[in-house]
């Protein structure tokens, strides 16, 4: 008899007061599948880019004489093929050059008759340890005009913007989940507004703190979940259409951003997570709320 008026006490009189939780939880969800999202994409990414980039050396050498910067290019590459732990050298032609340039100056701006200096694309063998200031001294020996860049200044900036960005997401998560809580606690306050005095009449009959308290996190459970579903919806909406046009312009010096399937997987526990903290908030509130009632 007891749990059947328990159970009218949970779906009644504070359906007011909860009305509008699943929508807020659905809100929260997808704010944080949003933040999360944000996260995986640039950690991924970021991890593809400097670790292609890590492997590579770029010499350049700048000179106005053609002949002597032909006779150049051909000496460093020679001594870049024979230096142990380099995997690959490759010379890049005029054309492909000016194929680097054109996303930065723009289509049709650029033509043969700008000049621009000769580059080698260096790759290091996977594992090998090449020590950057070591072959430019010895670079300088047998190309003068030569210059050699491991794009380190370039990673850490990578870095450090990555670092930056996932800090915002990690910190965004945290302050939705804050949110959560504080929306729960003051929902069911207003639920135990609304049941006080049946509470203090179950009280009096017998019933328990962690029954009167199972009833309001069973209903907040279910409230939480029904949010956190339709907020994976319309998170999940999202990210589909901004992975499509990330995919489609994400061209140029450092590629798309993506999110694999694997990674996408991993939103699907923010529902839970939200019917969780939804729910534990909710049962922690109430009984801390009924030792005060005492």
């Amino acid at each position: 008899m007891a749990r059947r008026r328990l159970k009218a006490l949970a779906d009644g009189a504070d359906r007011v007061s909860t009305r509008l939780l699943p929508w807020v939880v659905a809100v929260m969800v997808f704010l944080s599948a949003l933040a999360l999202a944000a996260l995986l994409a640039v950690h991924g990414s970021v991890a593809t880019w400097t670790g292609d980039m890590e492997r590579k050396l770029t010499v350049q050498v700048t000179t106005g004489d053609s002949a002597a910067r032909e006779r150049q290019v051909s000496a460093a590459a020679a001594y870049l093929r024979a230096l142990p732990g380099v995997e690959a050298v490759h010379i890049l032609a005029d054309r492909e050059i000016l194929d680097l340039l054109e996303p930065w100056l723009g289509a049709g701006n650029v033509d043969g008759d700008l000049p621009v200096p000769a580059l080698i694309d260096v790759t290091i063998t996977q594992g090998a340890t090449v020590h950057p200031s070591a072959v430019a001294a010895r670079l300088k020996t047998v190309a003068p005009d030569a210059s050699l860049d491991d794009h380190e200044q370039w990673l850490g900036r990578v870095r450090d913007l990555a670092m930056m960005i996932e800090g915002i997401a990690i910190a965004v998560l945290t302050l939705v989940t804050l949110a959560t809580v504080a929306i729960v606690v003051f929902g069911t306050h207003a639920g135990l507004a609304a049941h006080r005095a049946t509470i203090e009449t179950l009280h009096i009959i017998g019933a328990h703190d962690k029954m009167i308290a199972r009833e309001f996190q069973d209903r907040f459970l279910f409230l939480g979940l029904k949010g956190g579903l339709i907020g994976l919806a319309l998170a999940a909406a999202s990210v589909f259409i901004a992975r499509r046009i990330i995919s489609e312009l994400g061209v140029g010096v450092l590629g798309p951003m993506t999110i694999s399937m694997a990674e996408l997987a991993a939103l699907f526990i923010l529902p839970l997570f939200a019917a969780l903290v939804t729910m534990l908030t909710a049962r922690f509130t109430v009984l801390a709320a009924l030792r005060r009632m005492v």
